[in-house]
């Protein structure tokens, strides 16, 4: 899986060694490293290369929308989808039902994302929102808590896709769409 450097467990162990490091040095040698200044300004200046020479600066790979605007085509249970800082369609009307739960987590982070599934297929979604909302095809939203969405087909004890969804400070739009 293909992997932005930002969020790659490499990037983040030179951070935390630094950090480390410049805290050796501050403790025995007395010298303070504005350390987090200094990461800070790197990333920044990684994100403005990326932006000059026409790259889009964040989307990782097929399970996430970083600050872009995107389409996620979910078509494996037991994973995440993310939508950071953009706008994105996850559709999740290709995941097939097999045990009696088929697991899926989404986030949407200060963004928007519009979730499609199917009306067919029984699912069962449950919301939790902080500053932000999570809209339902039945006309209910959560804005503060957790709320729980069932299609029609859901039949409790049967086969059925369990939707975990995430909102902060965005809006998650959930769709019954038929395939």
């Amino acid at each position: 899986m293909k992997m932005c450097f930002l969020f790659s467990g490499i990037f983040w162990g030179i951070v935390l060694i630094l950090l480390g490091v410049s805290i050796v040095i501050n403790i025995i040698f007395g010298i303070h490293i504005p350390l987090f200044r200094i990461i800070c300004a790197l990333v920044l200046i990684y994100l403005g290369v990326r932006l000059l020479i026409g790259r889009s600066v964040w989307k990782c790979g097929n399970d996430n929308v970083v600050m872009t605007e995107g389409t996620i085509k979910a078509d494996a249970a037991g994973r995440a989808y993310n939508v950071v800082f953009g706008k994105g369609d996850v559709d999740l009307r290709d995941i097939q039902v097999k045990d009696k739960e088929t697991r899926v987590e989404l986030s949407c982070v200060f963004g928007q994302s519009f979730v499609r599934i199917d009306p067919a297929v029984p699912a069962e979604i449950k919301a939790s929102s902080a500053f932000g909302a999570a809209r339902f095809p039945d006309g209910n939203t959560v804005a503060f808590g957790t709320r729980v969405y069932r299609t029609k087909s859901y039949r409790e004890g049967a086969p059925h896709l369990a939707v975990n969804a995430s909102v902060v400070f965005g809006e998650m739009n959930i769709i019954e769409e038929p395939r």
